[in-house]
């Protein structure tokens, strides 16, 4: 789950990372403008908050001089949506003197297990073209040992900074990635300034397991939840990887390796998915009916493909599940297509064709009759 740019500065200031004074504008609450720009002195950076990379290009963040072209910038980008998604937060923040902008980043890497730390001399929206010149060092952690005093050096050597700060820095980075199970933390830019280091802009990746688990997450999690949709509720109670997507197909799979293939399949045929869903392991005939009431209760899915590899699923119980779910939805103008491998599958498919669903056992087959 990507966080707000505004709940990342509130992890990270908890875990000694200066960031900018700032204050947020909530859609919902009409006055939380008029006290946020009175909290705040001129001139102003004023920054859409969405859960995503790429909303400066978007022009999503604008710079203004006077409170009441912050009051216009802030009504205006409230308009304004991002990754299908209304803007339902603004940040107006104080637009501090920069003398020089960084980047600087910690993520998990699983092979083999340690931190990532990721450091450039040169931050802001094309972070990516201009670390290409500048250089990037790379440095790992390990996660159990936390970040040592050499790891400081290099990087404040890297990045022509004190030695103190950036150790504070890193420091502070390690115990928000472990403290509040991130994936990646990306301080970007990270600016000198007169008052010091500052992160001016912050982005995190957390764990979504974690949203359940991590009491200090508790009001992320919240504020996640309200903003989901029905069905992005129901995947998120049942377990379900769920995203939704423009096209007309649902792709169901017990596994995302075999979904994201299965998917790939389809679009490679011309198809154009609309869902992508992964059971997960060990779905019963229950998680495999409620999957398909979900995905049958989108009105652009006109055609679904379940394609599932039986092992600790079992085909059978994948058929009564999908039996009840056609018969409960009533969408008899949908076109499903089933694809069954592996434990019970030939108990699953005799139950699938008693009531004229079609089942195949050859993955290209299945993708094909789903596809025409």
């Amino acid at each position: 789950m990507i966080p707000y740019e505004f709940e990342v500065k509130e992890l990270i200031r908890r875990s000694g990372i200066l960031v900018e004074p700032h204050c947020v504008v909530d859609k919902s609450k009409p006055e939380s403008l008029s006290d946020c720009l009175s909290s705040i002195d001129p001139p102003y950076v004023v920054k859409a908050q969405v859960r995503g990379w790429g909303r400066a290009k978007a022009g999503l963040v604008k710079f203004v001089d006077s409170r009441e072209e912050a009051e216009r910038a802030v009504l205006e980008l409230m308009s304004r949506a991002f990754g299908g998604s209304s803007v339902r937060y603004v940040i107006v923040s104080e637009r501090m003197n920069v003398q020089k902008e960084l980047y600087l980043s910690m993520m998990v890497d699983y092979t083999p297990p340690y931190l990532l730390l990721l450091a450039s001399r040169s931050g802001g929206i094309d972070v990516e073209t201009q670390a290409l010149a500048s250089g990037v060092l790379k440095v790992r952690i390990n996660p159990f040992e936390g970040v040592r005093e050499y790891m400081a050096r290099r990087v404040a050597k890297f990045l022509e900074l004190p030695v103190d700060e950036t150790h504070r820095i890193l420091e502070g980075m390690y115990s928000a990635v472990w403290e509040y199970n991130l994936h990646l933390l990306e301080l970007n830019p990270l600016a000198l300034t007169d008052d010091g280091i500052v992160a001016l802009d912050a982005k995190a990746i957390v764990d979504d397991d974690a949203l359940d688990l991590n009491p200090r997450l508790s009001e992320i999690r919240a504020r996640y939840e309200s903003e989901l949709s029905l069905e992005e509720n129901t995947a998120r109670k049942m377990g379900f990887s769920l995203i939704l997507l423009d096209g007309d197909i649902a792709v169901i799979g017990n596994g995302a390796g075999l979904t994201m293939a299965t998917m790939d399949a389809v679009a490679a045929l011309g198809g154009r998915p609309g869902v992508f869903l992964d059971l997960g392991g060990g779905a019963s005939a229950e998680r495999v009916k409620t999957a398909l009431m979900l995905v049958l209760s989108r009105a652009n899915i006109k055609r679904v493909i379940v394609n599932i590899l039986g092992g600790i699923t079992r085909c059978d119980e994948v058929a009564r599940g999908a039996v009840d779910a056609l018969r409960e939805s009533g969408r008899g103008d949908v076109k499903v297509v089933f694809r069954l491998s592996g434990f019970m599958e030939d108990e699953g498919r005799k139950i699938l064709e008693e009531q004229g669903i079609r089942a195949f056992r050859d993955f290209e087959e299945a993708v094909r009759q789903v596809v025409e």
